[in-house]
C-alpha cells in the first residue's frame, strides 16, 4: 500500500519514479485561470499530468491541481495494480484502521487567527469564466456528527466571499449536509475544518460514499495499511490530518443563507444551484512553506474520477446481489456521472435490461446504461461504441423509463425529473459469429518489439 504522509512526498516519488507526470511551471503566472486552462490544454492533448505552478503572482505558496487526474497514477500512488482498484474497496470498507492522536504534527508549525489568516490571500483562484468568485475545491471539509461526534470527511464547493466568510454548497445532499441540518435544528452552528493539501490516500478517502457512522480517516488507514495520523484543531475541536499542508477552522452558521454561485460544475456548465450555506472563519494552521492544494474543477478528468472507484465498487457489488453474472461497471469521461457501461456473462434473455433497470434505481445520477457482453472492455469506450454498433438493435434493444428522479445539476432535466434509458448491446444466446483473435504468443512477441524500438 501507499505509504504517503503527505502531498510533498507523493509529489518527491513521481518526479524520481514517473517524471512525465509531473509538469513543472517554474516563471511566474497569475492565480486565477491559468491551472485550470493548463489542464483543460493538457487533456485537449491527451495528457494529464501533475501541473505545479511554482510562483503564483501575490502568494508565497506554490499552487499543485489535477493530482488525482489520472487513474493510473492514483492507482500506483495508492499502491494497487489499475485492474484492481476498484475490488480493492472491498477489503478498504470492511478493515478499517482507527487513527493515531499524535503530540504534534508540521501542519501545526504556523498558527493563524485574525488577519494572519485571510482567505483573499491565498492563491485561491478564480477558475472558469463565468464562475461567481475564487472558490476552494481541494478542500477536504471535516465535521464530527452532532450526536455521535463520528468525523465525516466530504467535499464541497467554497466561494470566497471576503477575508474571513465563504459561501458554500452542500448540493450532494451527502453526510455534511446531514450534519448540518441536524446542528441547524438545535439552533447550533456546525464546527468545520477545511482541510488542503494532503496526500492521495486521503483525497480519495474523503470522496467515499459509505454508509453512515463510517469514519473517512479510518478508511484512508486501511488503503494505507497503517493508521493515519490527525492533531487537534488550533480553535475548534476537530481533528485533522497531522501532515497536512494548511488548514482553514471555522463553522456553518446555522439560519444563515447568502447566494452563491454560478460555478463550473462535472457538467461542463455553470450552475447557481446551491444550498446558499455560510461558512465563518476563525482561524487556521499551516506549514511553514506550505504548498496549495488545488482540484481542478468542471469537466476535467480530476474531477470526475476523484470517487469513481469507489461508486464503480459500490454499484457493482448492489448490482451483483441480484445478478451474479455481472463482471464490471464503468462510468466513462464522456458521460460526466450520467452514462454507465456494463459487462455480464449473459445467462438468458432480458437479463441484461433486468440488470440495467436495477443500475438505474441504484443511482440517481444515471441516465444512459449500455450492456455488453463479458468480452467487451468496459473500460474502453470505442470498445462499448463497437458493440453497440454490431450487436445492437433499436427496436428489441432500447427501453425508456420516463420521468425518473436525478441529478438536480443535469441542466436537460425537468424539475428534477429525468427520461431514463437503456441499451441491450448484447449478443443473442443463439449468436453465430466469432470476434477475430490474434494469439497470445504473437501479442507478446509485438509488445517486445514494440518496447525495443521504442513505441510501447
Amino acid at each position: 500500500m501507499g505509504q504517503w504522509r503527505g502531498i510533498r512526498e507523493t509529489l518527491a516519488f513521481l518526479e524520481q519514479h514517473l517524471p512525465g507526470d509531473v509538469l513543472r511551471i517554474p516563471e511566474e503566472v497569475d492565480r486565477d485561470h491559468i491551472g485550470t486552462a493548463l489542464v483543460f490544454e493538457l487533456e485537449q492533448d491527451g495528457r494529464s499530468p501533475v501541473v505545479v505552478l511554482e510562483r503564483v503572482r501575490g502568494s508565497d505558496l506554490p499552487v499543485v491541481t489535477n493530482l488525482a487526474g489520472s487513474r493510473t497514477r492514483m492507482a500506483c500512488l495508492i499502491g494497487v495494480p489499475l485492474p484492481e482498484l476498484t475490488a480493492r474497496w472491498g477489503d478498504w470498507l470492511t478493515r478499517l484502521v482507527p487513527t493515531r492522536t499524535v503530540g504534534r504534527g508540521p501542519v501545526q508549525e504556523v498558527t493563524l487567527s485574525g488577519d494572519a489568516l485571510d482567505l483573499t490571500k491565498l492563491p485561491i483562484p478564480w477558475h472558469f469564466g463565468n464562475d461567481a468568485g475564487r472558490y476552494i475545491t481541494g478542500g477536504i471539509v471535516v465535521a464530527h456528527d452532532p450526536d455521535t461526534g463520528v468525523p465525516n470527511l466530504s467535499y464541497a464547493r467554497m466561494q470566497v466571499k471576503g477575508p474571513h466568510r465563504l459561501g458554500v454548497s452542500f448540493h450532494s445532499r451527502g453526510h455534511l449536509w446531514d450534519y448540518v441540518s441536524r446542528a441547524e435544528a438545535r439552533g447550533r452552528n456546525l464546527e468545520v475544518a477545511i482541510v488542503i493539501g494532503v496526500d492521495p490516500i486521503v483525497l480519495v478517502a474523503a470522496a467515499a460514499r459509505t454508509r453512515p457512522g463510517v469514519n473517512e480517516y479510518e478508511i484512508a488507514g486501511a488503503m494505507r495499511g497503517a493508521p493515519l495520523e490527525v492533531v487537534p484543531c488550533a480553535s475548534i475541536g476537530v481533528a485533522v490530518p497531522a501532515h497536512a499542508e494548511l488548514v482553514i477552522e471555522g463553522e456553518v452558521l446555522a439560519g444563515v443563507r447568502e447566494d452563491e454561485g454560478p460555478f463550473g460544475e462535472y457538467t461542463g456548465y455553470c450552475t447557481g444551484r446551491s444550498t446558499r450555506h455560510v461558512i465563518q472563519v476563525h482561524g487556521g494552521m499551516r506549514r511553514r512553506d506550505a504548498i496549495y492544494l488545488d482540484v481542478t474543477p468542471g469537466y476535467s478528468s480530476e474531477h470526475l474520477l476523484l470517487g469513481r472507484s469507489q461508486k464503480e465498487h459500490a454499484v457493482l457489488t448492489k448490482l451483483r446481489e441480484t445478478v451474479p453474472s455481472v463482471v464490471s461497471v464503468h462510468y466513462p469521461k464522456s458521460g460526466t456521472h450520467f452514462h454507465c457501461y456494463v459487462n455480464l456473462k449473459k445467462e438468458f434473455e432480458g437479463q441484461p435490461k433486468h440488470a440495467a433497470t436495477l443500475l438505474l434505481g441504484l443511482d440517481p445520477y444515471v441516465k444512459l446504461v449500455i450492456v455488453v457482453d463479458d468480452d467487451v472492455d468496459v473500460t474502453r469506450e470505442e470498445d462499448v461504441l463497437w458493440a453497440l454498433a454490431t450487436r445492437f438493435q433499436a427496436d428489441r434493444g432500447t427501453f425508456v423509463i420516463p420521468d425518473m428522479f436525478c441529478n438536480l445539476l443535469d441542466p436537460s432535466s425537468r424539475n428534477g425529473t429525468s427520461a431514463k434509458l437503456a441499451l441491450d448491446a448484447t449478443r443473442p444466446l443463439d449468436w453465430r459469429f466469432e470476434r477475430h483473435t490474434i494469439p497470445d504468443t504473437a501479442r507478446a512477441e509485438a509488445q517486445r518489439l514494440l518496447a525495443c524500438f521504442g513505441q510501447a
